[in-house]
């Protein structure tokens, strides 16, 4: 059965949903697949489209925040991280750095971040004006801040994120697309489903007679199938659309559904979690950080003083300090991999712990899941320097390990070098999908709902002649 077939059966048997006869499952599918994904089409059409854009984030970002970002290379070796950090805590004493980067790109400023103050001290201290500073790593000089909250041509790709992550509606943002994935992940199978061929008709005798007179037999199942999964290239403009909608659904179906069902992970975690944990035995992200939440915030009432306390501290008499704190935990890093028989691939950053007195490293091994929650880690107490833990992220669990990998393959947080390269356009290209998906989604409606009315004039006109008939008969 080709498509031509399949759009002229579709045509003819829309007028049945007027009649008294209850819907078929198929029917019940259509109607629920068509409406719900009507309302979903504007939310996916920005999701489509600003994810298109965030699978380039880092590299648009440093299109538009270029004046901050690329600095000119020049032929000596940067200065030390260390050197850096202490210029940034002497130029804002005021504020917290409790983290840095473990290594500086060709062409581009070393940034550090301003510490996110949580809790009671929040209150005690006034919000920094900025998140980031920019300096330069060949001379030590402060380039600038960023406040990516505000509305600036440097924030292009923040406030894309913003929108892509709650329409920058912040909570009430948040749960709306949380909403609009867990309907996208169910309209997932529907829309699978309705990709199938039409069963055979309840009328045996008549469809064995027709088979009888054509003298083929036939086709099997999945030869029936085969049409959705093709685009016609000399076609008019709806058939045109129908192809795409139904080849794209299937073709990048399993893409969708991870993206689907990932978003509604980030956005609605009171559906997800319990989901996850009966399917494949996720574990709470909080299981193990009790001990570590309920320490008490950092005194910030006196924030310059605290600034520089940290800052004295990090260059200590430790035996690991601010300025050996990088080689000292990355070769212990890479001691911990050989002993689990995996090699550290790219070290993420580093970060010390005033409370506690210890300097932490994320780091990335060949087994990991990307760069973020699947990464490893490293915690090394700085009077000592003794390890205190290794977490592996490939020894997580299995349910973990599948939360890892959803994340990870929605974000492009996937390999490096030429293949990030070549997910990073995958996953454009499926963002473009998506807005594509949609949009035929909503002409497809249009075009059938402009087909339904004009049956019904026709049934109408023809209801009025009949009535004319039957009183001139009178």
């Amino acid at each position: 059965m080709n498509k031509e077939t399949m759009n002229k059966e579709t045509m003819n048997k829309k007028p049945i949903l007027m009649t008294s006869f209850p819907p078929t499952l198929r029917q019940s599918c259509l109607w629920i697949h068509r409406y719900t994904g009507l309302a979903m089409a504007a939310f996916l059409i920005i999701a489509g489209i600003t994810g298109t854009l965030l699978a380039f984030h880092d590299e648009l970002d440093d299109v538009f925040n270029h004046k901050l970002a690329n600095i000119e290379a020049q032929h000596k070796p940067p200065l030390p991280i260390a050197t850096l950090h202490d210029a940034v805590i002497s130029a804002y004493p005021q504020y917290q750095f409790s983290s840095m980067p473990t290594s500086v790109a060709l062409h581009k400023s070393a940034v550090f971040s301003v510490d996110r103050v949580r809790g009671e001290s929040a209150k005690n201290q006034p919000k920094a004006p900025f998140q980031e500073v920019y300096i330069n790593p060949f001379t030590s000089e402060i380039i600038g801040t960023r406040d990516k909250e505000a509305w600036a041509w440097r924030n292009t790709m923040y406030k894309v994120f913003w929108l892509h992550r709650d329409l920058l509606l912040g909570d009430i943002g948040k749960l709306i697309l949380g909403i609009v994935s867990l309907i996208w992940t169910i309209n997932c199978f529907i829309g699978f489903y309705l990709t199938f061929p039409r069963a055979v008709s309840a009328n045996k005798s008549q469809q064995t007679a027709l088979r009888k007179s054509s003298g083929k037999p036939r086709a099997s199942f999945f030869k029936r199938w085969l049409p959705a999964w093709k685009i016609r290239r000399k076609t008019n403009t709806f058939k045109l659309n129908y192809d795409l909608h139904h080849a794209f659904g299937l073709w990048l179906w399993l893409m969708l559904f991870v993206i689907a069902w990932s978003s509604v992970g980030f956005n609605l975690k009171s559906v997800y979690q319990p989901v996850m944990q009966a399917l494949v035995g996720l574990e709470g992200r909080d299981e193990g950080k009790g001990n570590k939440q309920n320490k008490p915030a950092i005194n910030t009432e006196s924030s310059s003083d605290e600034a520089t306390t940290i800052g004295t501290n990090m260059n200590s008499t430790n035996k690991v300090d601010k300025a050996n704190s990088i080689a000292y935990l990355s070769r212990q890093a890479e001691i911990a991999a050989q002993k689990n028989g995996v090699t550290v691939q790219q070290l993420l950053g580093i970060r010390w712990v005033e409370e506690d007195n210890q300097w932490q490293m994320r780091f990335k091994t060949n087994k990991d899941i990307g760069k973020k929650g699947g990464a490893s880690s490293i915690t090394v107490d700085a009077a000592t320097g003794n390890v205190e833990r290794v977490n592996f992220g490939y020894q997580s669990s299995f349910g973990n390990q599948a939360d890892q990998w959803m994340a990870t393959l929605h974000m492009g947080h996937i390999s490096h070098g030429v293949g990030h390269l070549l997910y990073q356009i995958f996953l454009a290209l499926t963002g473009l999908a998506v807005a594509v998906l949609s949009g035929t989604g909503v002409y497809l409606w249009v075009k059938g709902r402009q087909s339904r009315l004009k049956q019904r004039q026709k049934l109408t006109v023809k209801d009025n002649s009949l009535k004319r008939l039957r009183e001139t008969s009178h």
